[in-house]
């Protein structure tokens, strides 16, 4: 409401427009909390989406995990191979087992048997020999995403062996799942409702992206943005903030 009503006031003077655009990118930078979220869904699940490890106890409806093996059905892949087949384990049992192996990849897996699905995404490297790797992943981001977008949370448990041995995590889940030996498996998404949230940060664009070739940095002015806002954090919890100035680059 604020921002029309400026709007309005400066809508036919140049000078003023660009105060305007000034104030809203400089609110948008500083005062995030004050700003709504982006209008745009599909942007906003990608930002809020989160990995949560732990699960009540309630029940996930059938239709939902539908949407969700159907966001992995709609994913990309290359010359449309779509390698993909998707395994849910809802069995008490096969879940612990499944639990089990994947805890040993990383300890934060010891909540996997409490999800009410777990998805196991595995592709068949006949159908596209060269990329079934990133057709799996798409496809198991789609369906992360589309988790999230239902008010479920999830979180990905990478095991796909590049060896491909016998004793891998990956050998061992296709043996408790009976998937054939030709089948990999790219991941698995434990899915249920979440126990609590979580909120993180991501890199800065100006730290990651570069223009035409590598290394060479987009404008500096997002970091001179980023050091107001961390200088204003400071004094808002009174101290100085003695931030080193970067140099456009």
């Amino acid at each position: 409401m604020g921002y029309q009503f400026l709007w309005l006031n400066v809508r036919n003077n140049y000078d003023a427009r660009k105060c305007f655009l000034l104030y809203c990118h400089w609110t948008l930078v500083l005062c995030p909390s004050l700003c709504p979220s982006v209008s745009n869904e599909v942007l906003n699940v990608i930002v809020q989406r989160r990995s949560i490890y732990q699960f009540t106890s309630e029940p996930v409806p059938e239709e939902k995990i539908t949407s969700i093996l159907e966001a992995g059905r709609w994913a990309p892949s290359y010359a449309n191979s779509q390698p993909w087949e998707f395994i849910t384990v809802t069995d008490s049992k096969l879940k612990q087992e499944v639990a089990e192996i994947a805890k040993e990849t990383m300890a934060a897996h010891a909540g996997i048997e409490g999800a009410h699905t777990i998805i196991a995404t595995c592709v068949d490297p006949e159908k596209d020999q060269y990329h079934f790797i990133e057709d799996g992943a798409v496809a198991t981001q789609n369906m992360a995403l589309a988790a999230h977008s239902l008010g479920l949370a999830t979180y990905w448990v990478g095991i796909f062996s590049l060896m491909n041995d016998r004793k891998s995590v990956e050998h061992r889940i296709k043996e408790v799942l009976n998937i054939p030996e030709k089948i990999r498996v790219i991941s698995l998404l434990p899915i249920g409702v979440p126990a609590y949230s979580v909120e993180k940060q991501r890199k800065r664009l100006e730290e990651i992206c570069h223009v035409d070739k590598y290394g060479s940095r987009q404008s500096g002015v997002g970091v001179e943005d980023q050091d107001k806002k961390t200088e204003i954090e400071a004094q808002r919890h009174g101290m100085r903030a003695h931030l080193p100035r970067v140099a456009p680059t």
